[in-house]
């Protein structure tokens, strides 16, 4: 790919599962000619797929939205993306964007998407890959189940994408698990000084 408007075209093509029947449409981030911490989310939920265009802006956007900003890191220097750029879907009379409710994508669209996200992350060429949950972490680590118990806020090196990927919760565990809000803002606190140290990035 020469670009990420030529990736967000061939995803837009793509039928390599079944995800792309109910997508309204493929969402990504704008381009950043500098990227120093990307940050990767699970898949699209129902306002990025119908309303937005952009990942993380709904409730679980405004969260990591809000943390960010409480140690100093602007979302705006950051490039978010998603595991699985498709929202995937499950029929439900009770969803509040169209006739569907959000799932958990499953092992076999995680895999069907890795190419394109292979793409983006050898594009943008990040310093610093920060996983939000344990579907990213396990995209990463190629296993399809992971324990972020053992795994947030130590950061480590990935070979496969030459860069350090820093794990975190997703920001919706704050909402159904409130005890992990200082723990998150431990986290935070934690990849802003690994930053500052590495990278001289002070948010």
């Amino acid at each position: 790919m020469k670009g990420l408007n030529e990736l967000k075209a061939a995803i837009g093509n793509c039928t390599n599962c079944t995800l792309y029947e109910t997508r309204s449409c493929v969402v990504m981030d704008e381009e950043r000619e500098r990227v120093i911490l990307l940050l990767l989310g699970e898949a699209p939920g129902g306002h990025e797929d119908r309303i937005s265009g952009k990942p993380f802006s709904g409730e679980a956007g405004h969260i990591l939205t809000d943390l960010l900003e409480k140690v100093g890191l602007k979302r705006n220097q950051c490039y978010i993306t998603n595991s699985v750029k498709c929202r995937p879907t499950k029929p439900s009379q009770k969803g509040r964007y169209g006739p569907y409710a959000n799932r958990k994508p499953k092992v076999s669209e995680i895999k069907a998407c890795r190419c394109f996200l292979e793409n983006e992350i050898s594009l943008l060429k990040p310093k610093v890959i920060a996983t939000l949950g344990g579907v990213p972490l396990g995209s990463i680590l190629h296993k399809s189940s992971v324990r972020l118990e053992e795994y947030h806020g130590k950061p480590f090196f990935s070979q496969e994408f030459n860069c350090y990927v820093f794990p975190l919760y997703h920001p919706a565990s704050i909402i159904y698990r409130p005890r992990l809000g200082q723990v998150y803002e431990e986290d935070l606190n934690k990849l802003k000084i690994f930053l500052s140290n590495k990278f001289n990035e002070k948010g």
